[in-house]
C-alpha cells in the first residue's frame, strides 16, 4: 500500500525538500493527523516505511495523466462551477494514483487536501457540497480508495482544537469562523496565542509526535468526516 498525497502547502500535508539522495518528503502537521489515523488500524507508520509519494499542487494543473481505466462519464452536477476545483483537483490525483498502480502493481491511495476556506456566512452545504465533489472526483479518476482533507474553514481549526485552554471541548465553534487569515481575529492569530507562539510546522510536528497534539481526540464534522473515510479505506486494505 502507497499513499499518495497533495496539499496546499509545508504548513499542511508537507513539501519536497533536498535529501543526500535527492527530493525527500517533508511532512507537515496534516500529514502527521493522516498518518496517526492509519497507524490506529495498521499498528506501524506509513511515513516510517517509507510508503508515501508527494505530488506537488501544481502538477494537478498540468498535463493530464493517461487514463487505463473506463471512459469519464460526462460530470454534469458532479463539476458544478463552485466545486469544480476541488473536483478536478481530486480527479488528476486520482488517474496519477491509478497509473503508478499499475506501474508498482501495489495499491495506491490518493490523500488530497484542499482548505475549505468558508466564511462564518458559509452553511455546512457548502462545505458538504465541496467534499462530495472531491469524492466524485477520485470515482471519476478511477478510485475507489480517495481520501478527502477538508477542514472547514482551514486546517489551523483543527490544531487550534487540541491547543486551546480547554483542549478538545466544545470545538464545533471554531469552524464557524472565518477562514480569512487577514480578519482581526484569525484562526492562525489564536493558534499562535494558544500555543505561546510555537505554531511554526516544526512546532506542531513536534507537538503531535510527543503526544501534545492527539488528532484521535479531535471531534469536529469536518475532522469527523476525513476520519470516517480513513477508517473506510483502511478496512477495505485490510481486507484485500
Amino acid at each position: 500500500m502507497l499513499l499518495l498525497v497533495s496539499g496546499e502547502g509545508p504548513s499542511d500535508i508537507g513539501c519536497l525538500g533536498h535529501g543526500e539522495e535527492g527530493h525527500l518528503f517533508k511532512h507537515g502537521p496534516i500529514y502527521l493527523f493522516l498518518d496517526k489515523l492509519f497507524e490506529a488500524h495498521f499498528q506501524y507508520s506509513l511515513l516510517d516505511v517509507h510508503a508515501v509519494t508527494f505530488v506537488h499542487k501544481s502538477e494537478l494543473l498540468g498535463e493530464e495523466p493517461k487514463h487505463r481505466g473506463r471512459q469519464l462519464s460526462a460530470p454534469g452536477k458532479r463539476k458544478a462551477k463552485e466545486t469544480g476545483y476541488y473536483y478536478e483537483n481530486a480527479r488528476r490525483l486520482a488517474l496519477k494514483a491509478t497509473q503508478l498502480q499499475n506501474e508498482l502493481d501495489r495499491d495506491v491511495i490518493p490523500v488530497l487536501f484542499r482548505d475549505a476556506d468558508g466564511t462564518q456566512s458559509s452553511g455546512r452545504g457548502e462545505w458538504a457540497a465541496k467534499w462530495d465533489s472531491m469524492i466524485n472526483g477520485f470515482q471519476d479518476g478511477d478510485s475507489q480508495f480517495g481520501i478527502p482533507i477538508l477542514p472547514q474553514p482551514k486546517s489551523e481549526a483543527w490544531l487550534l482544537c487540541a491547543s486551546k485552554a480547554d483542549p478538545y471541548q466544545y470545538c464545533g465553534s471554531l469552524e464557524q469562523e472565518s477562514g480569512n487569515d487577514d480578519s482581526p481575529n484569525s484562526l492562525k492569530a489564536q493558534l499562535s496565542r494558544a500555543r505561546g507562539g510555537a505554531s511554526t510546522t516544526v512546532d506542531l510536528n513536534d507537538a503531535i509526535a510527543d503526544g501534545q497534539i492527539d488528532p484521535l481526540q479531535i471531534n469536529m464534522a469536518s475532522f469527523n468526516a476525513f476520519k470516517a473515510r480513513v477508517n473506510d479505506v483502511a478496512q477495505m486494505m485490510l481486507r484485500t
